[in-house]
């Protein structure tokens, strides 16, 4: 018997993801290569920090860690629990997990490959290690992931239009606070904001076609 081909549902979104991956891997080692595009981006960054004040340091410094290392275990933790609370059950959680962390992983180990140097000098304060890297910005890869898959597997369709608009709120917080801090450059947020959404997109299509998950994707989406 003939192997069946992938549902476009499947392939389309798996094709997009392998796409975007490739451009933002090759942009990446453009950026790298040619460091005067750098140098033009750190007066963006200036920019962005020109409007500071207090209450903007706090904001991006309270972002900083909540999307960051520290924090993202206890955001993971309340996204797993809020999973089990509305009724989605183990494989549901699970779903849930792997669109946050396999595209957040991808990111991360994306930013190893590129290997482009941070913006800045006085990283420390900002709670970043200065032998860390740039492209594309974990923070914003984190907050992406986590909005993306609450949109995708947690809320009902009916919610969707509303969390949409607050999670489009969170991620654009989280990038706009790694520029201002002063961390990042803005297209290592702008390659996060692009890519994530995308691979989280493909996981979870993918997911929901293992029959150990479909039954869950399937409540979630009668909801």
């Amino acid at each position: 018997m003939t192997a069946s081909r992938p549902r476009p549902a499947l392939l389309a979104p798996l094709l997009t993801a392998a796409a975007v991956l490739i451009l933002v891997l090759l942009a990446g080692e453009l950026l790298v290569a040619h460091p005067d595009w750098s140098l033009t981006e750190q007066s963006w960054i200036r920019t962005v920090q020109s409007a500071g004040n207090p209450v903007l340091d706090v904001a991006a410094y309270a972002i900083g860690l909540m999307f960051g290392p520290a924090g993202a275990i206890f955001v993971v933790l309340i996204v797993a629990a809020t999973a089990i609370l509305v009724g989605r059950g183990w494989t549901g959680t699970v779903h849930t997990l792997l669109v946050i962390v396999v595209p957040w992983t991808i990111a991360e180990v994306l930013k190893e490959v590129v290997r482009r140097p941070r913006p800045g000098s006085d990283l420390a304060s900002a709670g970043v290690h200065p032998l860390t890297f740039s492209f594309p910005s974990g923070h914003t890869a984190f907050a992406a992931a986590v909005c993306t898959a609450v949109v995708l597997t947690l809320v009902a369709r009916r919610a969707r239009a509303v969390t949409i608009v607050i999670a489009v709120v969170i991620v654009v917080a989280t990038a706009w606070s790694r520029v201002y801090l002063g961390v990042h450059y803005p297209t290592d947020v702008v390659a996060s904001l692009v890519l994530v959404p995308t691979l989280s997109i493909a996981v979870d299509r993918a997911v929901t076609r293992m029959p150990i998950f479909a039954r869950a994707s399937v409540e979630t989406t009668r909801q």
